[in-house]
């Protein structure tokens, strides 16, 4: 629900207002706006430095063998994390620099700094170290004092005794600091550094709660702090004022709230330039589809809230897009484990399962419907198929043709000559089978899951229209045009549909009325658009093309099921043909990558009929929401 807000002035003493925020901050249900239009304050120090030591801790796994350190003060124990972290950067530079370094210098071997010092000293010589390209040496005469000593990669090494530097043609000069030995030895030293610290690190994240909690309290005084900066003062400084936005179910916690001080408010008029936010209040299903809502757009504050409808119809078209019961189950399966697992998730995060375990029982209940579980062919005896939904539709299918004997019927007797005697309409489907392939009962599974898919997408519509009917007057007349079209096409198609074989509308009657309607709703969305909309009437003639794309687009409901229930189906019989072994994994990875789409599959498209098809006739969108100063909380 969309909670209309009001503006209201507050004003006061001065020496109530620490008092007057204080109580606004934990009553948590005003929005304030600033008088003062000073610049933001920016996040304190010490936020900072919690930021950085939480962002820290969650990158380490916490240490299951070390109590946490017992803290006093959070902002001191963020602040000896990064201390550790930036020795344990250092350290880790360190050590990428020796690696580096033993890499370059290890083909000399092991050496003595103190022998190349005394050589230089006593025997009048330099020692020095060269690489050239490996091929190289094959072309160049080298001089004799050049000795060869190894080749590593495509570098040939060497080194040179001189009595003086010397320099030479196409080789490299390399100087050396440390010997590959002394390298090693800091090596080893630097990596024992690294792991202590790496460890201290991972015992300090251990306190990661702590270290939440002072953080929720850092920025509860912040943004305390920032409220009051938005204050404006009268009188020389002895009467603060501010504006605030107030839910209309607020207002006489307001009037509770400043009873006992000496503060007082004033509704005043909302001013063209103002940015009026949108307050949602949902609880149980309606919170879920909030939080859905708000994935694509924050509706404005003049829109009707759509959660409750969102959650409710994402969650059918996510069951009718996944169609089937066995995947239902898993789903369902995975949405208890997390419910067990995760007793102290957050509150989005509880939202989140109960999400899943409301698209799974959906998901469970539509493939007990439509007799799908796995993609495992069920005979029409088998009473999981017998009694379900779609074959006691197809079945009521069958008994019209069989009654009419029309153009449906003697199709399937001149193929499936045992039709003529079949007594029922499950009988029919039966016998219009060859070699286990039931064709009539395929068909018409086809038929009917494909009608339902485009009814879901007139009722859809249709309530988008109602629901805005008071802004749009012509959405009677789109209404009528859907309905129209629904019983008016298939007259072109000569196809039969379900309000034909359910008896509840003969043939000639529905393309007598659809005909009327069809045209009739065109003129009359015309006429309201007129008078509503004056000469903007012509542009809402376009929408016959767009209400007809929109309707159409519903057939991904089936598409997206037909295909994923053909793919079970294909993996099940690749399964089967490959033997034991081979089956069990073809089996087993076919589904978990059908699971995977499946579930990618329902979450866009029932998400997208939903923000795009729906919203285009009843939500405006790029709203503000509602956000009051409260108290942040780690849970």
């Amino acid at each position: 629900m969309i909670v209309k807000v009001h503006k209201y002035l507050i004003y006061g003493a001065k020496k109530e207002m620490d008092r007057f925020f204080e109580l606004s901050q934990r009553a948590g249900f005003l929005e304030f706006i600033g008088l003062s239009h000073k610049k933001s304050l920016e996040l304190t120090d010490d936020i900072k430095t919690m930021l950085a030591a939480i962002k820290i801790a969650k990158k380490h796994e916490i240490h299951p063998l070390q109590a946490p350190p017992v803290p006093n003060d959070p902002v001191q124990l963020a602040g000896k994390i990064l201390e550790l972290n930036a020795m344990h950067e250092q350290f880790l530079e360190e050590r990428r620099l020796l690696i580096a370094e033993i890499a370059r210098v290890s083909p000399f071997g092991q050496f003595s700094m103190e022998d190349i010092s005394t050589i230089r000293k006593e025997g009048l010589r330099t020692l020095q170290f060269f690489c050239m390209k490996h091929d190289l040496p094959n072309k160049i005469a080298l001089p004799p004092e050049v000795i060869y000593i190894a080749t590593e990669y495509d570098l040939d090494y060497f080194v040179a005794i001189n009595k003086e530097r010397t320099q030479y043609p196409k080789m490299s000069e390399i100087l050396i600091d440390r010997p590959v030995g002394d390298l090693n030895h800091r090596l080893y030293e630097v990596e024992e550094r690294v792991a202590q610290l790496d460890s201290d690190i991972r015992s300090f994240s251990n306190t990661l709660p702590f270290l939440q909690s002072g953080l929720s309290d850092l920025l509860n005084d912040f943004h305390l702090t920032l409220t009051k900066h938005d204050a404006g003062f009268l009188l020389d400084h002895s009467i603060f004022a501010i504006e605030a936005w107030i839910p209309k179910t607020k207002i006489k916690a307001l009037l509770g709230l400043v009873s006992g001080l000496e503060v007082c408010t004033e509704e005043i008029a909302i001013e063209s330039v103002d940015h009026i936010p949108t307050c949602m209040e949902n609880k149980t299903v309606g919170k879920i589809g909030e939080d859905i809502v708000n994935v694509y757009d924050a509706p404005a504050y003049t829109d009707k809230d759509p959660s409750t409808w969102v959650v409710v119809f994402f969650s059918l078209f996510f069951a009718m897009i996944v169609a089937d019961a066995g995947y239902g189950l898993i789903y369902l399966l995975m949405g208890l484990y997390c419910k067990h697992k995760y007793k102290d998730a957050h509150a989005l995060g509880r939202r989140f399962i109960k999400l899943v375990l409301i698209l799974s029982s959906a998901t469970i209940l539509w493939g007990m419907a439509t007799a799908a579980f796995f993609g495992i062919e069920i005979g029409p005896e088998n009473p999981y198929r017998k009694f379900s939904f779609i074959h006691a539709m197809a079945s009521k299918k069958a008994e019209y043709h069989l009654r009419e004997k029309d153009d449906v019927y003697e199709e399937y007797v001149k193929e499936f000559p045992d039709v003529a005697t079949a007594t029922d309409g499950h009988n029919f489907l039966v016998k219009a089978s060859s070699d286990k392939k039931y064709a009539a009962m395929e068909t018409f599974y086809d038929n009917i899951l494909m009608e339902i898919s485009l009814l879901m997408g007139i009722i859809h519509i249709s309530l988008s229209f109602l629901r805005y009917i008071k802004r749009n007057w012509s959405g009677w007349g789109w209404v009528l045009f859907m309905w129209g079209g629904y019983l008016y096409f298939p007259k072109m198609l000569n196809a039969t549909t379900i309000v034909n074989f359910m008896d509840l509308i003969s043939k000639p009657v529905a393309y007598a009325w659809g005909e009327q309607m069809l045209y009739g709703g065109i003129g009359l969305a015309f006429v309201f658009a007129l008078i509503q909309k004056k000469w903007g009437a012509f542009h809402e003639l376009m929408n016959v093309v767009q209400i007809f794309g929109d309707v159409l687009s519903y057939i991904r409901l089936y598409a997206l099921a037909l295909a994923g229930m053909m793919v079970a189906s294909t993996f099940n019989s690749l399964g089967v043909s490959a033997g034991l072994l081979g089956g069990i994994v073809i089996i087993l990875f076919g589904h978990l990558t059908n699971i995977s789409l499946s579930i990618m599959g329902g979450v866009i498209h029932g998400l997208r009929l939903n923000f795009l098809e729906w919203y285009h006739y009843s939500f405006e969108g790029g709203g503000r929401l509602f956000n009051p100063l409260r108290l942040k909380k780690t849970k």
